[in-house]
């Protein structure tokens, strides 16, 4: 993962970012976009836990609740993970601008 200006700042200038994002991406496209992604994210996860539960606590198709909940729980697990990084990258864009 790259280094972020924005990672290397102290709590309360993080605080400051963050209050700043909010006025200014509270009520964006964007930000709806990042809680859509939350949501599938979560999900796919809970989804995938339950298909691995519900087949070892039934003992049926084991293995092709395991060829769905395992791929599923890769593509949750990407959307969290890509959710992290947009707004990182739109956290270390405002932390910049203070900055200059």
């Amino acid at each position: 993962m790259r280094n972020y200006y924005y990672s290397k700042l102290k709590k309360e200038e993080k605080q400051k970012i963050k209050e700043q994002y909010k006025k200014e991406y509270g009520k964006s496209d964007f930000q709806k976009r990042l809680v859509r992604l939350a949501i599938y994210s979560i999900i796919g996860f809970l989804f995938s836990i339950f298909l691995v539960v519900y087949s070892v606590v039934k003992q049926q198709d084991i293995m092709s609740n395991l060829l769905i909940a395992i791929p599923l729980f890769i593509a949750a697990l990407i959307f969290a993970i890509g959710r992290h990084y947009a707004k990182l990258t739109v956290l270390n864009k405002i932390a910049l601008k203070e900055k200059n």
